[in-house]
């Protein structure tokens, strides 16, 4: 028993050395090697938890493999989890041949399983995951189970069930520092885009409005020049973009003002399908000039409860957006309808999407993908959603296009 016991703090000190290691490299901040070293963690919990296995008084010898296969596929990657039950199996080959068929059986319907319940993991909350953990975790139980009936070994019951108690602790224990690591690092990320809002809305309350005087000024004595008959064809022309940059300068500043004084008129239930037929009719001229389709597909009667204002700002902001994001011409597909008791509105274009890292900055202050962009228009169009109880989900690919997702509450 005491060899037992051993064994079994061994192995689980070995599989929760694996949370509080995803832990400490994520806090590192080192986004290009984190993987790699998390990678080599997993790799060694293998090989420990299979060099050192748990052995019951009558010899039968199991271990916790199946959790560094487990946190590899779901936290890594399918690739790396299938890699890892490779390098697994070429192992048990060289230690145990004889046994390499069945575990390898064992294995390929644990690896179906996991490809089957993948999405649902992903998508599920903490407590959920735990629960998908422990099942599959169970059916590896139930065929040790089996291979102790079918030993002889009744005796070796109680060791079974401490040796399952530990791995369904282990296991949970895993997940849930894995996931509250994810989730620590989700609320600093948020904080900081909080204090940055915080701080552009506070410039802007006390820059914006001594900016606008001189301009107004500027932008009146230009006009009073282009009236001028003497000017040259190039005076005219530099006056006209003059013109046209003091036009882009007032965007910007009244892009600040919203963020500093965002809307809070009162909202009222409104018809989401009409407005946004209303919003596609508008852009519609705006899209042929850039060679652009507008094409919709939207159920009727949408209601949900909103500022008729705000969220217009919202949709014409992205549609423009994924006009621009077509130079070449192209579709912007607008879908909207119900889904899962909310309403779901997705503009789709196919335009030169973002990469991986370009998409994480998306709703930051002076970000944009656009070379005269401020980043502000989605700044605020983020803002207002938020205020809306709503979420934007936002996909890309570099050369495929970008989609973005709005969920908001029906009303």
């Amino acid at each position: 028993m005491v060899e037992f016991l051993k064994d079994l703090i061994l192995h689980l000190s070995i599989i929760l050395s694996l949370g509080f290691m995803y832990n400490f490299l994520l806090m590192q901040k080192r986004a290009v090697y984190h993987k790699q070293y998390f990678k080599l963690s997993i790799l060694a919990a293998l090989l420990l938890t299979m060099a050192f296995p748990v052995r019951f008084e009558a010899g039968m010898e199991f271990d916790l493999k199946l959790i560094p296969v487990f946190i590899a596929f779901f936290y890594l990657s399918k690739t790396d989890g299938i890699l890892l039950v490779a390098v697994m199996l070429i192992l048990k080959g060289f230690v145990d041949f004889g046994g390499l068929t069945v575990t390898a059986i064992n294995y390929a319907i644990i690896v179906i399983l996991f490809f089957a319940i993948e999405k649902m993991y992903q998508n599920s909350s903490v407590k959920k995951k735990i629960a998908l953990g422990l099942f599959v975790y169970s059916l590896i139980t139930s065929t040790r189970l089996a291979a102790l009936i079918n030993s002889g070994n009744q005796q070796e019951y109680l060791y079974l069930l401490v040796f399952s108690i530990v791995s369904f602790i282990a296991l949970s224990a895993t997940i849930y520092i894995i996931e509250m690591t994810n989730f620590q690092l989700k609320m600093m990320h948020e904080l900081h885009k909080a204090e940055k809002f915080s701080a552009i809305s506070q410039l802007a309350a006390s820059v914006a409005h001594e900016i606008r005087n001189p301009m107004t000024t500027i932008r009146g004595f230009m006009q009073v020049l282009q009236g001028e008959r003497n000017l040259s064809d190039d005076q005219n022309l530099f006056i006209s973009i003059s013109l046209q940059e003091l036009d882009r300068t007032q965007t910007i500043i009244d892009n600040f003002l919203s963020l500093a004084k965002p809307n809070t008129g009162s909202t009222a239930k409104m018809n989401l399908s009409s407005l946004l037929k209303e919003i596609i009719d508008f852009m519609r001229s705006y899209s042929h000039l850039a060679n652009t389709e507008l094409v919709e597909g939207i159920e009727k009667e949408l209601w949900i409860r909103a500022d008729a204002h705000e969220i217009r700002q919202v949709f014409i902001n992205i549609i423009k957006n994924g006009i621009e994001a077509m130079p070449g011409g192209g579709s912007i597909y607008i879908i909207a309808k119900m889904d899962r008791g909310q309403v779901k509105v997705q503009f789709r274009d196919e335009g030169v999407g973002m990469s991986k890292a370009q998409l994480e900055r998306l709703g930051n202050p002076y970000y944009s993908t656009k070379e005269k962009g401020t980043g502000l228009g989605l700044m605020i169009s983020y803002d207002i959603v938020h205020r809306m109880r709503g979420r934007i989900i936002v996909d890309s690919e570099e050369g495929k296009g970008t989609t973005f997702t709005i969920l908001l509450p029906c009303e």
